[in-house]
């Protein structure tokens, strides 16, 4: 299935823009092997997704990395924000 998978903020330099469209492989059941397949060759990237108060968006709601989901149609990568 294909999954469009967006990073705002911050996350977008690492990451190479703020979109990617894929395929993920049947492997990727949740935010932290997901986190490690997309970083596999980008130590910049992991930093960044790892680091503190980095949220995961999937479909709509955030989830924790270690929450399974299955066939995702849009995973979001949120920095953290500060509010004003």
């Amino acid at each position: 299935m294909t999954t469009r998978i967006l990073f705002f903020g911050k996350l977008k330099e690492p990451a190479g823009g703020g979109e990617r469209v894929v395929d993920l492989p049947n492997e990727i059941t949740d935010g932290a092997t997901l986190i490690d397949w997309l970083c596999a060759d980008n130590e910049a990237l992991r930093a960044e997704l790892t680091g503190v108060g980095v949220r995961l968006s999937v479909n709509q709601s955030i989830i924790s990395a270690e929450t399974p989901f299955s066939a995702p149609e849009e995973v979001a990568f949120l920095p953290p924000f500060s509010g004003g």
